[in-house]
């Protein structure tokens, strides 16, 4: 899994207490005490020696005692050695599998497949327990083939066009914009001509930047169309509104750390904020097309408050466009059954992706 890598001089003895308070945390979701450890640990260490290894874990702060007489619970940290260390990713069974993949198999390109990116996200989160949000990548991401502006109605000039997109990946991407300028057929076809010969293998907003750059003071015979150019492509948004969808906060709920009314609908307030999410994912979206990228709790740049594990992955769907999905949960995730359903569920259906965890 990507993102970081901990490394630690922890002892055999220390290890084994460290993994075996974790793998119990994980199903139990209680604090764990020596007595319990001694049990399940093998080589049978006394409760007095898992005690001072238990102290020792807390002094590297790998453990957090929530209560003087309590046993101890895993920190970020903690967490953190752990996945880098002993998390071996396993495949969904194969009815989980399947319905997946049929989840993933239904777009077929069209644009605004909403319906198709909500019932993904929901499978997903229903199969992962967790939150998914998912967010289409569109022109943030894409890389430019061809470009063209269409006019819509009679009108000479038109009031409203079409900017058509076309990208590297076979994507097809359009926008309904205004022509306050009065744009006539004939220029609109010019800029389109334009913009594809000039700015070829760029995303929206490298062209964007790219026209700034060369309006600067500058006076050629392409100043005019750049300009022209430059009006248009500042009404082009890489990330159509309402394009994030976010589901299965209700799978959120069900777990101990989410149980307290305040602390839910606080949570509730943070993935209200589809902006921010947008961010995140748009972020990481890169590196999540070659392998899952896993933050646990302060890593997450953009959700840092919050004691989430976001794992990360972008697939490419036959004839669609990129779609990043994050599955988002408590630190006491199932990092196992996760990295291995994100790993492997662009595997039958993806174009060129292919994940590594």
């Amino acid at each position: 899994m990507g993102f970081r890598h901990l490394t630690l001089n922890l002892s055999p003895r220390s290890e084994s207490v460290l993994k075996t308070l974790i793998e119990t945390y994980l199903v139990e979701g209680e604090p764990v005490g020596s007595r319990v450890l001694s049990k399940r640990i093998p080589g049978a260490y006394s409760s007095a020696t898992i005690r001072n290894v238990l102290a020792d874990l807390e002094d590297e702060a790998l453990l957090d005692q929530p209560h003087t007489s309590a046993g101890r619970i895993p920190t970020e940290k903690a967490y953190r050695y752990y996945v880098d260390h002993w998390v071996q990713p396993i495949q969904p069974d194969p009815v989980e599998a399947a319905r997946l993949s049929e989840a993933l198999g239904g777009l077929d390109g069209r644009e605004g497949d909403a319906a198709w990116l909500r019932n993904a996200a929901r499978v997903l989160s229903e199969a992962m327990k967790g939150i998914c949000v998912a967010l289409p990548l569109h022109l943030s991401r894409s890389r430019l083939v061809r470009l063209e502006f269409i006019p819509l109605g009679g009108g000479h000039p038109p009031d409203r066009l079409v900017a058509l997109w076309v990208g590297t990946g076979g994507e097809v991407e359009h926008q309904l914009l205004a022509n306050p300028w009065g744009l006539r057929a004939e220029t609109l076809i010019e800029l389109g001509n334009f913009a594809t010969a000039h700015f070829h293998g760029l995303t929206l907003p490298e062209l964007k930047a790219r026209l700034i750059t060369d309006l600067e003071g500058k006076a050629t015979d392409a100043e005019m169309l750049a300009r022209r150019l430059n009006d248009l492509a500042s009404c082009m948004s890489p990330q159509p509104e309402g394009s994030l969808v976010v589901a299965g906060l209700g799978e959120l709920g069900k777990f101990p750390e989410f149980l307290d009314p305040g602390r839910f609908r606080g949570l509730v307030e943070i993935f209200e904020q589809h902006e921010r999410l947008a961010h995140l994912l748009n972020a990481f979206a890169e590196a999540a097309t070659q392998e899952v990228q896993l933050l646990l709790g302060s890593e997450n740049p953009f959700l840092p408050d919050l004691p989430l594990a976001t794992a990360l992955r972008t697939v490419t769907v036959r004839g669609g466009p990129q779609v990043t999905f994050a599955l988002m949960g408590p630190l006491r995730l199932d990092y196992r059954k996760v990295a291995g359903g994100l790993a492997g569920w662009p595997a039958p259906l993806g174009r060129g992706n292919s994940g590594n965890v």
